[in-house]
């Protein structure tokens, strides 16, 4: 696993709206840009927060790339909490 490249990709799609943009368009595409290992790939797919957390990725990014899906607050928290979203 590469915490930098996982927190890059996090980093760019939320500096970037034309990232977001073709991220929300064709997030496979978007994601062949990076070099990325297939569970690293699933984990950004998945919005799999938590797990990203505990890989050490920056929890700022991660509760951006979760909030620019428009999922809640709420949910984020129960997540990294480990409750039930």
């Amino acid at each position: 696993m590469s915490r930098n490249t996982l927190e890059k990709v996090l980093y760019d799609l939320s500096t970037s709206g034309a990232n977001k943009k073709k991220f929300a368009e064709d997030p496979e595409k978007y994601l062949s840009r990076y070099q990325l290992a297939e569970d690293e790939h699933a984990l950004i797919l998945n919005y799999k927060v938590r797990e990203l957390a505990d890989l050490g990725v920056n929890t700022m990014l991660t509760w951006g790339f979760w909030l620019q899906a428009g999922k809640s607050n709420r949910d984020y928290l129960k997540i990294m909490k480990r409750e039930e979203a």
